[in-house]
């Protein structure tokens, strides 16, 4: 819970205290390589945060998996849409390797919000992050060439290449992997 805690003060300057609190809401879930922390069809209940692994979002699509996000260290898996909206879920969220969350569920985040104030602004600050990211990529995707995604996405995660796989990235970027081999080659 080291990168949780620091995450929680250095972030949102929670107290000491605050923290505590914060902390004991949090249960600790251990996944292996290839285990889903959502599966399409599923509600999604809770927020996590990554404290050690990495994460895929996916969408199935024509027995293809078609990558949405990735997710690391220090980072807060979710699927909003079917958190807050109570639908099921539309993707898979599934551990790329052996990873460590903390899991909150939505019901004990809005108790925190009614007991911290300060947790508003934190759920207020996710849910931002969360948008901002989803219109950059829609508009990389729209307004981007192959390789222009490319240098965005490295960017944004310069370690991407030792912790996910290529096809995963050409999917995300919406390319084939031969294709992304030629990009890289020219870099």
């Amino acid at each position: 819970m080291i990168n949780l805690r620091k995450y929680l003060s250095t972030t949102f300057e929670f107290s000491l205290s605050e923290i505590e609190q914060i902390a004991t809401c949090f249960a600790i879930k251990k996944l292996k390589k290839k285990d889903f922390f959502l599966k399409s069809g599923q509600y999604c209940q809770s927020v996590a945060f990554v404290e050690k692994g990495s994460f895929i979002y996916y969408q199935n699509i024509e027995g293809e998996e078609k990558i949405c996000d990735f997710a690391f260290e220090d980072d807060w898996v979710t699927y909003y849409k079917s958190l807050l909206g109570k639908i099921p879920a539309d993707i898979n969220i599934k551990a790329l390797e052996d990873a460590e969350i903390y899991l909150l569920n939505f019901e004990k985040i809005r108790e925190l919000s009614n007991d911290i104030p300060k947790v508003l602004q934190m759920r207020s600050m996710m849910a931002e992050q969360y948008f901002t990211k989803s219109a950059q990529r829609a508009a990389n995707l729209t307004t981007l060439d192959a390789k222009g995604r490319y240098e965005a996405l490295l960017d944004e995660m310069p370690h991407i290449h030792q912790r996910v796989p290529q096809y995963h990235i050409a999917s995300y970027l919406g390319i084939k992997p031969q294709s992304l081999s030629r990009i890289r080659a020219q870099k």
